[in-house]
């Protein structure tokens, strides 16, 4: 059998073997939708805040297009039972609690493209096509389903997904071993989508593919499961004597359609399937090369199963294009523990960027990540993130921008070429003759760290290494810093108000060290953009760097020739205000 494929005729290998990736379609990042039942926690901030920075950080590049979607999940027996609680409609309920996750996004600058719900229109519809799409190719079918159901995930979880423990009470109950969550047995009508059937297929592309899922424990635990279990079929739909608040399965109003099916499906609702997707000669869905589809999926840990196996084997049935990546978060703890209500130790991320400030927290979180293992939360750590972007990122503009330096002319000097020979400069009219070798080498050092910090930093972010990319940055601030320390440039500029003979030396090694650190502030405030935007926008503002020159194009030392302007000017507000740990304030 041979199909043709980007102009290629390629035979004998199935239509998700040979597909992956056009490089100039838009980049596509998801968070998970969130799930209303509860307030959200610095973990769902996390979620969103991994996908906004690297969406912010394609879009760094005048060249790309990006597109961000988050929103919420809307639907399913937890929700119901709150809402019963609550004594109101569940749509009532639904819209209260979305609005809190849509206001924590606006809060804290999630620049999404859309906030998708589960009870959109547009959502409702795609489930109901996808559902019938999936009855007419025969991978649905009825049945009775025993087995050990969770109400806190909302799914069944197969015989060795399951441990025993005991709970408070000394009794012994089984329990999901991925959540934790208790289980009980029981014993229900439902339709069932052939999970089964997909097994191979779905091992095939990983082995083929093992950057799929990140990080490579999570793909390993994957492919693991896949390769010594057998993969049961799933149960995909309730009755709807049990679950109310749902949609109706197609043509049956005795079911109502599993949470996880409808849910995994706000992805090619965002994409407008099928509208942009045209049918190849193997019957699989092919995306417009403007069509956002495949995604990038930002999720958490718990829910590595739905994303890794459901999900994918959903689209294999469907013959539309897998992902483009799953990246596969751990949580975030606090004293070692994770996050629980019993416990009293929830982070509320709308409270501790209220008062740290939005930026400040952002950037912590994102200094801080590591999606391989659990990360370490303590307002301690972010305290003091805080005062070092203070005392080492705020405090350089402050030093270039104080009155006696000029921001703008030191630009206007190198790019005039006053600076060709200043290593002859330096060595002839350095006042601490110790520095002379130090200085030169730190000098080069730091150009080239400039140079290239994009692309290390552009490496880390497109892997989500983050933590990687943020050292890289402050590494080219402490460099900076040290040398502004080693030149001391006040001291040439005592020397020129004594009217030196070598005034004009003096003034021109001083313009050259407000230049570099001038550059460094434009360099850094660029590449912040993503993770703290209103303080890099304030820092951008300061030097005046123009608005269409905030690009990766000019993230090249000596890129920018036309910024500086009022830099120096009086009546600059401080870039960030001190604020106190809040733990001592209170105390």
């Amino acid at each position: 059998m041979a199909t043709r494929y980007n102009n290629m005729i390629i035979r004998s290998r199935p239509w998700y073997i040979f597909k992956r990736l056009n490089s100039t379609k838009p980049f596509f990042t998801s968070t998970p939708i969130f799930y209303v039942n509860a307030a959200p926690h610095i973990g769902h901030l996390y979620s969103m805040l991994l996908a906004d920075v690297r969406t912010r950080w394609e879009k760094l590049d005048p060249n790309k297009k990006a597109y961000f979607l988050t929103g919420t999940d809307e639907h399913g027996l937890k929700i119901q039972a709150a809402a019963e609680k609550q004594g109101i409609d569940p749509k009532l309920f639904v819209d209260q609690v979305s609005t809190n996750f849509k206001d924590l996004a606006n809060l804290v600058n999630i620049d999404y493209d859309r906030f998708i719900r589960t009870t959109d229109a547009d959502h409702i519809t795609l489930v109901r096509h996808f559902w019938e799409m999936m009855m007419e190719k025969g991978y649905i079918y009825q049945g009775s389903h025993k087995g050990w159901y969770c109400v806190s995930d909302e799914t069944f979880y197969p015989d060795n997904q399951i441990e025993e423990f005991v709970n408070k009470e000394g009794e012994t109950k089984k329990r999901s071993i991925e959540t934790k969550n208790e289980v009980v047995y029981q014993e229900e009508n439902n339709y069932f989508f052939k999970l089964s059937e997909f097994q191979s297929q779905l091992l095939t592309f990983l082995k083929s593919n093992p950057d799929f899922i990140k990080p490579k424990s999570k793909y390993e635990l994957i492919v693991n499961e896949l390769t010594k279990n057998k993969l049961p079929d799933l149960s995909i739909s309730r009755p709807a004597s049990r679950l109310k608040w749902s949609i109706e399965v197609p043509n049956d109003p005795t079911q109502k359609m599993y949470v996880w099916f409808d849910a995994l499906l706000n992805y090619l609702t965002a994409a407008g399937f099928p509208q942009g997707f045209t049918l190849g000669e193997q019957g699989q869905y092919i995306t417009s090369p403007t069509n956002i589809w495949p995604a990038t999926h930002v999720i958490g840990k718990d829910i590595v199963r739905f994303h890794c196996i459901y999900w994918p084997i959903f689209l294999m049935a469907a013959k539309i294009d897998l992902p483009r990546q799953v990246i596969v978060h751990s949580h975030w703890l606090v004293d070692g523990v994770k996050m629980s209500k019993s416990l009293g130790n929830v982070i509320d991320p709308v409270d501790i960027s209220k008062y740290y400030g939005i930026d400040p927290v952002r950037f912590f979180l994102i200094e801080n990540s590591n999606i391989a293992d659990d990360c370490k939360f303590s307002e301690v750590a972010l305290s003091s993130t805080r005062d070092m972007l203070l005392g080492k990122y705020g405090n350089l503009f402050m030093r270039i921008g104080a009155k006696n330096f000029n921001v703008r002319e030191s630009v206007q000097d190198y790019h005039s070429g006053k600076f060709t020979n200043i290593e002859d400069t330096i060595k002839a009219h350095t006042i601490n003759r110790d520095s002379v070798d130090i200085l030169i080498q730190q000098r080069q050092e730091l150009i080239e760290k400039l140079d290239s910090l994009y692309e290390r930093m552009n490496e880390n972010f497109v892997n989500f290494d983050s933590m990687k990319a943020m050292q890289s940055w402050w590494s080219v601030l402490d460099a900076t810093n040290g040398i502004f320390q080693t030149a001391e440039p006040w001291l040439y500029a005592k020397k020129i108000k004594q009217d030196d003979p070598s005034k004009q030396e003096y003034a021109n090694l001083i313009s050259s060290y407000v230049f570099m650190c001038a550059e460094t502030c434009r360099i850094t405030s660029i590449l912040l953009q993503p993770i703290a935007p209103e303080l890099a926008e304030r820092m951008l503002d300061r030097l005046g760097v123009a608005k269409d020159n905030r690009n990766s194009t000019f993230a090249k030392f000596g890129a920018d020739s036309s910024y500086g302007a009022g830099a120096n000017d009086k009546g600059h507000k401080v870039p960030l205000e001190k604020v106190e740990l809040r733990i001592e304030a209170e105390s």
